[in-house]
């Protein structure tokens, strides 16, 4: 899910793969970027500006792997214009070429590869404008001062149906077009979730599967799944752990087996966190003979975290995490995101482990609890 929300603030990115000459090319014409049009291949700490003289610019950059890149203004002082920036794969061995037509907008073209991609890319355009428009409205409400409850219920009335709406989009795109390298890459602008990944990948050919864009998908994949596995393969045991509970006393994880255990880590500082709230106390008092919720607090003061956990109302069990005292399950289950939920199955076991704010995880709760 990270991934989908860093796209509704900027614009879906994608990843590459090694090709044969480490050269990509890119060309175009700049001037609705001002003075000067700025380069950037995102896995590099520093971009390029070159002076935009109303001609064709082109310019040739050393790939290794296949990357990304932003296309946009250099800060002058100038105000940012909207939509002004964009992000493009970069593979090694193509040559992209950027105009735009008669209505103003952005077209790709040169080698076949971006070409293709110029008319994968618009499927998901309008779900990605959707998106923009929400978080937009989501950040006016909230400096507005509306209340969690009402962000929240906004924001799971919206997001279900664009997920649905984009992984429809992309997999539709590849099932009439299975060996398109094109195809392939459009994959990465799915969420970061295994659910539509490894379902996607599947529609590709062979040949698309181990072409040089493949790497797109591939990438965040292979992300996605060691995340999982930091937590432990699902079916092995969960390192058991005793903090103190909010009342000041021993709980251990082992002590809960026989229901279905949800390891909630937060803290009262993570934004996502809280506005997941209202809906994990949803699906807890609809569960609650069958699931218990352990909330392990990190990188709070116990102020702080007795103090969330009031506010909000929060009914389950609670536990505090002191990084420097006693143990600390950030480590056992190698926490690094936050809010990280992992699922227990009544065994002790791992089941599934969900790193954000995600529609999939209340769906994996309805499959296995009803």
């Amino acid at each position: 899910m990270k991934k989908l929300f860093l796209a509704m603030f900027a614009g879906m990115m994608a990843l590459g793969m090694v090709a044969q000459d480490g050269k990509f090319t890119v060309k175009g014409t700049f001037e609705e970027f001002g003075d000067s049009v700025f380069f950037k291949i995102l896995s590099t700490s520093n971009g390029k500006s070159f002076p935009v003289t109303g001609q064709m610019l082109e310019q040739t950059f050393d790939l290794k792997d296949a990357d990304n890149i932003t296309i946009g203004h250099w800060f002058t002082g100038r105000k940012h214009k909207e939509k002004g920036d964009i992000t493009i794969p970069a593979i090694p061995g193509e040559t992209l070429v950027v105009t735009k037509d008669d209505k103003g907008e952005i077209q790709l073209s040169g080698s076949q590869f971006y070409v293709d991609y110029n008319e994968a890319r618009k499927v998901v355009e309008p779900i990605d404008q959707e998106g923009d428009e929400l978080m937009k409205e989501l950040m006016d409400k909230m400096q507005a001062g509306a209340s969690e409850d009402e962000l929240m219920a906004l924001y799971e009335a919206k997001i279900p149906v664009l997920l649905e709406n984009l992984n429809n989009a992309v997999t539709g795109y590849i099932k009439a077009h299975p060996d398109q390298d094109a195809a392939a890459a459009l994959i990465d602008d799915l969420p970061e979730e295994l659910e539509f990944l490894e379902p996607a990948a599947a529609l590709l050919t062979e040949r698309a599967r181990n072409s040089v864009a493949a790497n797109l998908y591939k990438t965040k994949l292979e992300k996605v799944r060691k995340e999982a596995a930091k937590h432990g393969q699902a079916g092995s045991l969960a390192p058991d752990f005793t903090l103190m509970d909010i009342n000041g006393k021993p709980l251990s994880l082992s002590s809960l087996r026989g229901k279905w255990v949800v390891l909630d880590f937060w803290g009262s500082w993570c934004v996502w966190c809280i506005k997941g709230m209202p809906k994990m106390k949803e699906y807890y008092a609809k569960y609650q003979d069958k699931l218990e919720i352990l909330g392990v607090d990190c990188n709070d003061t116990v102020e702080k975290w007795k103090a969330a956990v009031a506010k909000n109302e929060l009914p389950w069990l609670h536990v505090y995490c002191d990084r420097e005292k006693g143990d600390n399950p950030m480590e056992l289950y190698h926490v690094e995101n936050f809010p990280t939920k992992i699922i227990l199955d009544p065994e002790g076991k791992v089941a599934k482990v969900v790193v954000g704010e995600s529609a999939g995880f209340y769906d994996y709760l309805d499959k296995v609890l009803k």
